[in-house]
């Protein structure tokens, strides 16, 4: 039945969908969706933040400062931060997006809360649940996007969703844990959720177990010694065998039920585990529903008193804004990227009017399921995802516009001549591919091309070098003329379609290291020019360093050289005035060469420190008392 709903879900919408006196249209360029019953233009990627930050970084750490997890994830503050800098970018040439607003009373809703709100199911009034249950038809409580057959270790079916406890929070609700984020709260009983039965201790024929986890004959449990409790190996054992219970056929309705994607509320979940219990499954009368820790909120909640966060921390190795497992990106209506989660709404009188100061009470603003569609509060540091729109609509023919132009590695918004940048924003070019084909070096091949198929930049009014086209992304090359300390413009041209000007913060330097994957640096192991990396990474390519051995760590934005660069040369080299300082895992590393070697490519020797542990290490150069991106590793293994 899933693949039937991925089928339904990805082949159901080939043309504008009609809901009430409107529709939801794709537009030409397939970046937004006009409602025309609200008229409202939405972002037709649901998880757009996941690729395009504006500016705020990768969450790590205590996340104090605004930040966006890299599954796209954020908390409420962020997602704040994270439109007001679309909104300064002028994010396809608008200014005026906002998050989606939620009105404080809705009668389609099933609930009233104790200060008068509404929740619940059925509210149709708030824009999301207006999209939700008009505009793409969906009923309460399926999920927008079915999440197929999947594996996570020796488990199967994990959903990136809140499963239940047994854990009372009082007027707060029940305790639930998200395998969406890691995060540990109260939710209301009402919620069609998941549930992960489980048994306390050990099973009789368990294999002996150190600290990892243990299948038990047969496969259909797991023993996890970290919480000294076994699970059904089943993550969503609902979905396929509802121990008796019958099918949901709405929200509400019936009061037991298991819906179709195996969700349930609170007193099907209790039920469920009875009708284990009473049938004695898999030759088990303990089935429980996992308790949680009442006297821990939020992230990195563990140990035997929440057993789900010590699945979730220590044996999966997960952290705080992770998902368990990924969601499929498939069309739901127009739109794609759809998260089946909770979505950050603000309180606003209508779906036209801006997000009022205060959310319906102190610390909480709304949230919307894509889930299941339920409309209710969070608390503002809870990870979310995020959406927007804005009123009105968008011009029939789209220009090129800048949202971001930053560092190529590490997204440090500060660019420097010859240095590898991106160019982040929408309409950028009408093809998809990197320098290359024949013709695109001109003269003798020994000229890098200032554009392709039509698409070209410049900075500070020179002409930049383009390496790689999207729709959403160009990858060009500074130029090396020294730019002034401060701001410069660049402008980017589509075929005859100028931009408009984005200014970004220029200097002499803008060192980064170069990453294979966002963290992991790309080096080579010397001399025999194999990839540096966790095996892993790339099987039968990636091989960890040793310590003691020497690498070759590259490099971008370090800038002039004993030799002139030349613009426009594919041959560039030269060595840097004086060798970087390189730190790995927080000790010196002795650094025999800096030298570029390529169009903006540089290449340091760089020896592992003989006392290097084992594992991702992390690796900063410094150069002039300016550092590379705090968040590349490379691997050591003796």
């Amino acid at each position: 039945m899933v693949k039937r709903l991925a089928e339904w879900a990805a082949l159901a919408w080939v043309l504008p969908w009609a809901h009430g006196a409107g529709t939801l249209t794709l537009s030409a360029d397939g970046l937004t969706i006009y409602d025309s019953a609200n008229n409202i233009t939405w972002l037709a990627d649901g998880n757009l933040a996941a690729s395009n930050r504006f500016g705020l970084p990768v969450c790590a750490g205590s996340n104090s400062q605004p930040c966006v997890n890299a599954s796209g994830s954020m908390n409420y503050p962020s997602a704040a931060a994270w439109v007001a800098a679309m909104n300064a970018a002028s994010y396809l040439g608008n200014s005026d997006w906002q998050v989606p607003t939620t009105p404080i009373t809705d009668r389609g809703c099933t609930k009233v809360g104790p200060n008068g709100g509404s929740f619940g199911y059925g509210c149709t009034a708030s824009a999301f649940g207006s999209l939700y249950y008009n505009g793409l038809r969906i009923n309460a409580p399926n999920t927008a996007v079915p999440i197929p057959s999947n594996s996570l270790g020796p488990f199967n079916n994990v959903q990136p969703y809140l499963y239940w406890s047994q854990t009372s929070m009082g007027s707060s609700g029940n305790g639930a844990f998200s395998f969406d984020t890691g995060w540990q709260g109260a939710n209301t009983l009402t919620h069609v959720m998941y549930l992960w039965p489980m048994i306390p201790g050990k099973l009789a024929g368990t294999p002996a177990a150190g600290n990892g986890l243990e299948v038990n004959p047969g496969g259909a449990t797991v023993y996890d010694p970290q919480s000294n409790v076994t699970w059904v190996a089943n993550a969503n054992l609902a979905a396929s065998n509802s121990m008796g219970l019958p099918p949901c056929q709405s929200a509400t309705s019936p009061s037991i039920c298991v819906n179709l994607d195996g969700g349930l509320n609170l007193d099907s979940a209790n039920q469920f585990i009875a009708n284990m219990n009473s049938t004695g499954y898999l030759g088990q009368k303990n089935w429980q529903t996992p308790a949680v820790d009442a006297n821990c909120s939020g992230f990195n909640c563990g140990g035997n008193a929440s057993p789900m966060g010590e699945l979730f921390y220590k044996q999966f190795g997960l952290s705080a804004g992770a998902a368990a497992v990924a969601t499929p990106n498939i069309a739901v209506g127009p739109f794609h990227n759809i998260q089946p989660y909770l979505y950050w709404t603000c309180q606003g009188a209508a779906i036209q009017n801006a997000c009022e100061a205060a959310g319906p009470v102190a610390n909480q603003e709304w949230s919307f399921s894509f889930g299941n569609g339920f409309e209710g509060t969070d608390i503002l540091p809870n990870e979310l995802f995020v959406t927007a729109y804005f009123v009105g609509s968008r011009p029939a023919t789209p220009v090129p516009t800048i949202s971001l132009v930053a560092n190529a590695e590490g997204e440090n918004p500060v660019i420097a001549p010859n240095t590898w940048v991106e160019i982040k924003g929408a309409n950028l070019s009408k093809t998809q591919r990197m320098w290359g084909q024949p013709g695109d070096f001109g003269p003798n091949n020994n000229t890098l091309p200032a554009a392709l198929d039509g698409v070209s930049a410049t900075v500070n009014g020179k002409a930049a070098y383009v390496y790689y086209i999207s729709a959403g992304q160009v990858n060009i090359l500074t130029p090396p003329d020294t730019l002034p300390s401060g701001q410069v413009n660049v402008v980017l041209t589509n075929n005859g379609e100028s931009s408009s000007t984005f200014s970004v913060q220029a200097q002499a330097l803008s060192p980064s290291l170069f990453v294979f994957d966002g963290t992991h640096i790309v080096a080579q192991h010397f001399p025999s020019y194999t990839d540096v990396g966790p095996a892993t990474l790339f099987p039968g390519l990636t091989t960890p360093a040793q310590p003691g051995e020497t690498i070759l760590v590259y490099a971008n934005g370090f800038g002039p050289t004993s030799t002139p660069v030349v613009s426009g040369s594919v041959l560039q080299s030269g060595s840097l005035a004086t060798l970087p300082d390189v730190k790995i895992g927080g000790v010196d590393a002795a650094v025999g060469s800096a030298s570029l070697i390529g169009p903006g490519l540089f290449q340091f020797n760089v020896t592992i420190p003989l006392n290097a542990p084992n594992g991702d290490l992390p690796i900063v150069a410094t150069y002039n008392g300016l550092t590379t991106q705090s968040n590349a590793v490379v691997t050591v293994q003796q």
